[in-house]
């Protein structure tokens, strides 16, 4: 079974160039927790998720303590609520993901599988020729279930 045969082909992206505060607004209003970022011919480009809005460990070589990045900043506990009044300005190209796992939709089931669970993903977007046409989710996987016979 190929990946375009159960992905979700319905897919909200945001431009590259739209704000944190514009695609913020999209996820609460859809219910989203995950929203791919295209550029203007539609290719992907990054991804922005819920976890972008917590903070990301910091790779800083031979700092004593754990840091977070939360969008593009180095976060200090007092500092969230003045983060977050910064970042709803800053281009979605300044904060997303953009080394972005994805998979082909010509891709097999067990390809699928195989990515998600050994990068522990919740969901990733499929591309043909780089542009988006779709997304696996969980929840895709389990239609995928459905479908088979046996």
């Amino acid at each position: 079974m190929q990946v375009s045969e159960f992905m979700t082909t319905n897919v909200t992206s945001c431009n590259e160039n739209e704000t944190v505060e514009v695609a913020a607004k999209l996820m609460i209003e859809k219910g989203f927790s995950v929203l791919p970022v295209v550029d203007s011919s539609g290719v992907l480009v990054g991804i922005l998720t819920e976890s972008d809005f917590v903070g990301k460990e910091a790779n800083i070589p031979h700092a004593l303590v754990s840091i977070k990045k939360l969008f593009g900043t180095n976060v200090h506990l007092g500092d969230v609520e003045e983060i977050y009044k910064k970042a709803k300005t800053k281009k979605l190209s300044e904060v997303m993901a953009k080394n972005v796992k994805t998979i082909a939709k010509t891709a097999t089931l067990s390809e699928v599988v195989n990515m998600m669970s050994s990068h522990n993903l919740k969901r990733l977007p499929v591309v043909d020729g780089g542009k988006l046409v779709g997304i696996v989710t969980r929840k895709d996987l389990i239609k995928a279930f459905g479908k088979i016979k046996g």
